[in-house]
């Protein structure tokens, strides 16, 4: 019987890497995103805008059978506009939060209350949850606020989960591509991000997928529900 996967964000980047993994690993997907180039018998594209919460509020997760282990990673999420907060746009400071914290928070009750099967969630961090990073505002406080999330759901001890919040480490994805190429004047560590990319110290997106497999495969031996991949 095959395992289930449900993940955010599968149109590129960690997201489409692991939805890719896991269905080598025989899983049965759902990917849940804007667009979608993986064809596979095996996954499910939902097409979803996921800081639509009119949309997530409405979104049903699939039935599965009960002795499937179900695995849901909250994957998707966006940098926003690499800005001081005080020129950031109003709507913009919205839809970041929409999509990096309330959303994941909304999936999670659903996912805790759709399924009695044992249950994996993983919800992908950052570094930057523990780092004030000028002009990164919204996602140095929602990652922060996806720990603690992480960290509450542990402690309500919810039937048949396990939690982890995951930080991947510099992953060479389109969201490096925007940092390297924002306003010096707003981002004063601009020139750290480009030397990163020149110095070939970016971890591939399959690189970070097989450091996730290795994590879903074995989460029993992990006892700490915050993991930082460079250490793995």
């Amino acid at each position: 019987m095959k395992d289930i996967a449900l993940i955010t964000g599968t149109g590129r980047g960690i997201g489409k890497a692991l939805a890719k993994l896991l269905l080598i690993n025989n899983y049965n997907v759902y990917g849940y995103s804007r667009s979608n180039s993986i064809q596979h018998k095996n996954f499910k594209f939902i097409k979803t805008d996921l800081s639509n919460l009119e949309s997530i509020k409405k979104t049903q997760l699939p039935k599965v059978e009960l002795s499937s282990k179900i695995l849901m990673v909250n994957n998707a999420a966006t940098i926003g506009e690499i800005l001081p907060i005080n020129i950031k746009s109003e709507q913009h400071i919205i839809n970041e939060y929409n999509l990096n914290i309330i959303c994941p928070t909304i999936l999670i009750k659903k996912f805790i209350n759709s399924y009695s099967n044992n249950k994996l969630l993983i919800n992908i961090s950052s570094g930057a949850a523990n780092k004030a990073i000028p002009a990164w505002t919204t996602y140095c406080a929602t990652k922060s606020g996806l720990d603690m999330l992480t960290k509450v759901i542990t402690e309500e001890k919810h039937n048949n989960l396990k939690a982890f919040s995951i930080y991947p480490g510099v992953v060479d994805t389109d969201m490096q591509k925007n940092i390297r190429t924002s306003e010096k004047k707003y981002f004063p560590l601009q020139q750290k991000f480009i030397d990163y990319y020149k110095n070939n110290e970016l971890l591939t997106t399959n690189e970070v997928a097989h450091k996730l497999l290795q994590i879903i495969k074995k989460s029993d031996d992990y006892s700490e529900n915050i993991i930082n991949l460079r250490e793995l």
